[in-house]
């Protein structure tokens, strides 16, 4: 009773008398570098919250498989929507949850690009319903490990490759794995990733395309200072795969447990 496909509209309603807040996957197709498929974001998401489900029962909405990946269009595969469009379809699913009593929604969301669109529309729900919802990432679980000397936050790294496993292990082409460095193309403008770079002891914004920082899709998400090219993956073995998973779901369930207790004291303010 975790699985919200699986149930007909009368086990729907009843599961709501009992539940008001369920956990909604997102990810992307987008290209993952040379060894990784491009359903990777939306393969972790999906089976982090079923085993999330299963794990602590709450109730898991079908993933949305598809996300914000425009910046990626260069790489064949992408499959994208523009940002106001995935904002619309997310809130017009929040508005639809709402109608059923769910109060609360905790995202897994398994793509970067997918965040601002999500929180736009999390803002709305929340004027509109008084919905409480969380956005979380399964980097941001994984936050204070560090993956073999890398951070948990790369494009087709070690983290994301080992979930990918985890999740699909026909999806992984281990002999191809690399993760590349991020291409510098100026002296003193450094890049750190494709949208952020150094200056002069500061950072500035500059939003470029993927294939401008990468010319293979994966990327370490780092200056060359901190994390070079990489192709040795031998320590991503299934085992360490499972282990990772089972720390990111532990984590999860144990932020679902506390979230679903969390409130937010009433502020009435009234202008004239």
């Amino acid at each position: 009773m975790t699985d919200y496909s699986n149930l007909t509209w009368v086990e729907v309603e009843e599961r709501l008398r009992e539940t008001k807040l369920v956990v909604f996957p997102t990810g992307s197709v987008e290209q993952h570098g040379h060894h990784v498929g491009v359903g990777a974001d939306w393969l972790q998401a999906d089976e982090i919250a079923r085993r999330v489900g299963e794990k602590c029962g709450a109730l898991v909405l079908p993933t949305l498989c598809y996300g914000v990946s425009g910046h990626h269009k260069e790489f064949p595969g992408v499959l994208t929507m523009t940002f106001d469009t995935y904002r619309r379809v997310i809130g017009e699913i929040l508005d639809s949850l709402a109608r059923y009593g769910v109060e609360k929604v905790v995202f897994v969301n398994g793509h970067g690009g997918n965040t601002a669109a999500i929180v736009e529309a999390v803002k709305e729900a929340r004027d509109r319903h008084g919905m409480l919802c969380a956005v979380t990432h399964w980097w941001d679980a994984l936050k204070s490990e560090s993956i073999f000397g890398h951070a948990a936050e790369e494009h087709a790294g070690y983290a994301e490759t080992a979930l990918t496993l985890a999740s699909r292990p026909e999806a992984v082409r281990m002999d191809k794995a690399v993760v590349m460095e991020t291409r510098q193309v100026d002296s003193e403008i450094q890049f750190i990733r494709a949208g952020l770079a150094r200056f002069r002891g500061g950072v500035v914004r500059i939003p470029l395309r993927t294939i401008d920082v990468t010319d293979v899709g994966s990327m370490t998400e780092a200056h060359p200072d901190e994390v070079q090219t990489t192709s040795d993956y031998s320590m991503i073995t299934p085992e360490y795969a499972e282990k990772l998973m089972g720390k990111v779901v532990e984590w999860l369930c144990a932020f679902i447990d506390r979230f679903e207790g969390f409130q937010v004291p009433p502020v009435e303010r009234a202008y004239p």
